[in-house]
C-alpha cells in the first residue's frame, strides 16, 4: 500500500526525513495516490492535492538549506472539517454548507501547525454538526473501520474521518473535536490513540462550534509520544515540557458505577488484564463508588445536556428554515429536543457543572480515573442505518463513559488494549481533572510503553 507512511508513527517518519531515507515530498505524493486509491471514498470531504505538494516541495527546499521549522517539517496532518482551511468551505459534514463560502484563513491551530512545517492533506468526514458519536453521515458517506471483516463497521464519532486516516495509514496524525466523545470514542473504536484537551487549552478560532460549553480539541496518533508533541504544535511551541511519569507512582480511581454498566464481557477481560498490568508495574489502582458520575446522569435525566440545547441555540434558524430538510433527520431531531428544556434546566446545568469540577479535584487528588473508553467495540453500520431506534441507543451508549468527563472538563487519552472475539478494537480511558492535561498526557504515555512492551 503506501511503505513510507503506512504502520510509522509521526516520529518515525521525522526521522526518515531527517536521515534522508525519504523526501516529504515522496512521502505526500505516495499518501495522496493511496487516498486516491482506497476503495473507501469516504474518509475525506476535501483533499488538498495542491497544498499537500506545494507545502511538502517547501519543506524539502528548507531541509536542504538549513531552515527547518521543527523536527516534524514534512510531516503529514489531516483535518476534521470543523476547522478552516484558506480557500476551502467548511462543511462541518452537512450537505447545507457544501458550497458555503471560503475560509479567509487557517483555523488558528491550523496556522500553528503549517507554521512549524507540517503538511496538510486535507479535510476528513464527520457526523454532520459533529453530533453523533458513530460516524454516520447521509450526505458525504461513512467511513469503514479499517478493523471491519465480514460486514462494515462503524469508525465512531463524530470524528470519524480523521481517526480513520491515521488507523488506515494515510497520515500518522489527525485532529478532531470532541464534545462527548468525538475522539475517544472513535480512537477506541479504531484502534489508536486519541487525546481530549481541556476545553481552552488550543484557540478554538476559525473552528465551527457545536457546544459552547463543551467543545474541546483533540488529536489522534498510533503513540501518545506523538499526541504529546503535536498538543505543543497546535499551542505553537516547537517543544513539550509534559514530565515522565514512573507508574510506580502513579494511583488509578476505577469507578464502580454506570462505567461498566452492560459491558461486554471481552472489554472487561481486557480491562482487567490491563489492572493486572499496572499492578505489577507498581501502580496503585483503587476500585471504589465514584458518586459524582451518579449526580451527573441524574442532573442529565432531570434537566437535559449542554450540548443539546447549545446545539440548538447555534442551529435554530437553520431548523427552522425550509433548509433542515437537508439535514441529517436524526441530528435535526435529536437537535428539537431542546425545545423540551427551560432556562432553569440550562442554568442549573452550569451551576452544577461548576461546582461538581471543584469537587472533581477535591476526589480524585492525584489520582487518575481509569475505565474503558466504551461499553461496546464498533457496531456493524447497516443495522444503525437500517433503524432509527437502534442508531439512538447505540449513539447513547457509546457516548455514555466519555460525555461525564466532558461535563466535568476533564482532558482525557483513549488507548487500545486489545481485540473483542471479532478482532474488533477495546479502548481504556484515562482522564484526569479539568486544567491536567500534561498530568494525563504523561501517565498515559507511560501506559502505552507499558503496553507495547507487553505486545
Amino acid at each position: 500500500m503506501n511503505p513510507l507512511i503506512i504502520n510509522k508513527t509521526a516520529a518515525e517518519i521525522a526521522t526518515g526525513l531527517s536521515t534522508n531515507e525519504f523526501t516529504s515530498e515522496a512521502l505526500v505524493t505516495e499518501a495522496l495516490e493511496a487516498i486516491r486509491n482506497c476503495s473507501d471514498q469516504s474518509i475525506f470531504i476535501n483533499v488538498t492535492e495542491k497544498r499537500a505538494m506545494d507545502e511538502a516541495i517547501a519543506s524539502d527546499e528548507r531541509r536542504k538549506n538549513g531552515q527547518l521549522l521543527s523536527d516534524w517539517d514534512g510531516v503529514p496532518i489531516v483535518w476534521k472539517d470543523l476547522f478552516d482551511l484558506e480557500g476551502l468551505p467548511t462543511t462541518a459534514g452537512s450537505k447545507v454548507y457544501k458550497d458555503a463560502a471560503p475560509a479567509k484563513q487557517d483555523a488558528e491551530v491550523v496556522s500553528n501547525c503549517s507554521a512549524l512545517g507540517l503538511v496538510c492533506l486535507g479535510k476528513t468526514n464527520l457526523s454532520e454538526f459533529a453530533y453523533s458519536g458513530l460516524g454516520l453521515n447521509p450526505h458525504y458517506g461513512t467511513p469503514v473501520n479499517p478493523n471491519s471483516s465480514a460486514s462494515p463497521k462503524a469508525p465512531g464519532g463524530s470524528s470519524a474521518g480523521s481517526a480513520v486516516a491515521v488507523a488506515q495509514g494515510f497520515t500518522p496524525l489527525a485532529i478532531g473535536t470532541d464534545t462527548a466523545g468525538s475522539v475517544r470514542v472513535p480512537a477506541s473504536f479504531c484502534g489508536i490513540a486519541g487525546f481530549k484537551s481541556s476545553q481552552k487549552r488550543y484557540s478554538n478560532k476559525g473552528v465551527f462550534p457545536l457546544s459552547s460549553s463543551l467543545d474541546s480539541l483533540g488529536s489522534f496518533a498510533n503513540t501518545v509520544d506523538d499526541l504529546i508533541q503535536i498538543d505543543a504544535f497546535m499551542r505553537g511551541k516547537v517543544s513539550t515540557s509534559v514530565p515522565i511519569t514512573d507508574l510506580k507512582n502513579a494511583t488509578f480511581l476505577v469507578p464502580e458505577n454506570i462505567v461498566f454498566d452492560d459491558i461486554s464481557s471481552d472489554i472487561k477481560n481486557a480491562f482487567n488484564q490491563l489492572l493486572e498490568n499496572l499492578k505489577a508495574a507498581g501502580a496503585t489502582i483503587k476500585v471504589q463508588h465514584f458518586p459524582l458520575f451518579d449526580e451527573v446522569n441524574q442532573l442529565f435525566k432531570n434537566h437535559g445536556t449542554l450540548t443539546v440545547a447549545e446545539a440548538y441555540a447555534n442551529h435554530e434558524q437553520l431548523l427552522l428554515s425550509a433548509q433542515a430538510e437537508d439535514m441529517d433527520q436524526r441530528v435535526r431531531n435529536r437537535m428539537l429536543t431542546a425545545k423540551q428544556m427551560s432556562t432553569t434546566d440550562y442554568i442549573r446545568l452550569q451551576w452544577a457543572r461548576e461546582r461538581l469540577q471543584k469537587e472533581t479535584v477535591e476526589m480524585l487528588g492525584d489520582a487518575f480515573l481509569l475505565f474503558p473508553t466504551t461499553p461496546i467495540t464498533a457496531p456493524d453500520i447497516a443495522e444503525l442505518e437500517a433503524s432509527d431506534e437502534l442508531f439512538a441507543s447505540t449513539n447513547l451508549k457509546a457516548l455514555r463513559n466519555t460525555m461525564l468527563g466532558n461535563y466535568l472538563g476533564m482532558p482525557g487519552v483513549s488507548l487500545s488494549i486489545g481485540d473483542d472475539a471479532d478482532e474488533l478494537p477495546i479502548g481504556v480511558l484515562i482522564s484526569a481533572p479539568l486544567d491536567q492535561d500534561d498530568r494525563v498526557l504523561s501517565v498515559s504515555r507511560a501506559i502505552d510503553e507499558l503496553l507495547r512492551l507487553k505486545s
